[in-house]
Formats: structure tokens, sequence, C-alpha cells
């Protein structure tokens, strides 16, 4: 992934795991998954879940950049509690998790939520 000057289109969308637990994506307008949430057992706290990850990609010192297996890098988004939000995909380079996060800063309330969850007749 390579710095974007964010004309990138993302969205978040939530869906339900075969345990019947809310968890949200975050995407891009190609479908590539940048951050994918922990498990929530209502949809009301997938929700906030999402607002905790927009209010917390403006603050860089919530991510942490791991190194991991095989020469892969993770994005950790944490909440001002510590606790672990969101995290990404792998990634090959230091340098492409790192612009992960430059990236998620332009996130606002203004990002599409698509709910995967709601009935379809």
């Amino acid at each position: 992934m390579i710095h974007s000057t964010n004309n990138e289109k993302y969205f978040f969308e939530i869906n339900k795991d075969q345990y019947n637990l809310f968890y949200f994506n975050l995407k891009d307008e190609e479908g590539n998954i940048y951050l994918e949430s922990w498990r929530y057992t209502n949809k009301t706290n997938c929700r906030k879940g999402i607002k905790t990850v927009i209010r917390n990609s403006k603050n860089e010192f919530r991510f942490e950049v791991e190194h991991i297996y095989d020469e892969k890098w993770i994005v950790i988004l944490k909440a001002g509690n510590g606790k672990r939000i969101a995290h990404s995909q792998y990634f090959d380079t230091e340098k492409e998790a790192i612009n992960l996060i430059k990236n998620l800063k332009n996130l606002s309330l203004k990002t599409p939520v698509i709910d995967n969850t709601k009935i379809k007749n």
C-alpha cells in the first residue's frame, strides 16, 4: 500500500460470524479489507466500535505496528484504555503498515457504514 492523498474511499461494513457475533471491516472501493474489528455480542456495541476507530485514528499513539511471522507486519489500533479495537491485514513491509496509519487519519463520522446484517426481504 502506497500512502495516498486520501482520495481512496473507505467504508465500514458490519457483518455477523457463524456464532452470531457482530464485527466490522474497513474496506476500500475495491473491496480490500484494511481493518477488522474484534467480535461484539450486539450491533450497538459494534457501531460504537466504529466510532471508536474514527476517534482514535486521529492519534498516532493509539497505533502499534507489529512485526510478526514470515516478515509480515500488522497494525493494531487501541482505545485510550489500551484495549484493542481493530487490527489490519498483513503487510509485506513496515512502510506499508505505517502508510495505512497515515491514510486512516482522514476517517470521519461521514465515512459510510453498510450493514450486511439487516434482513433482506
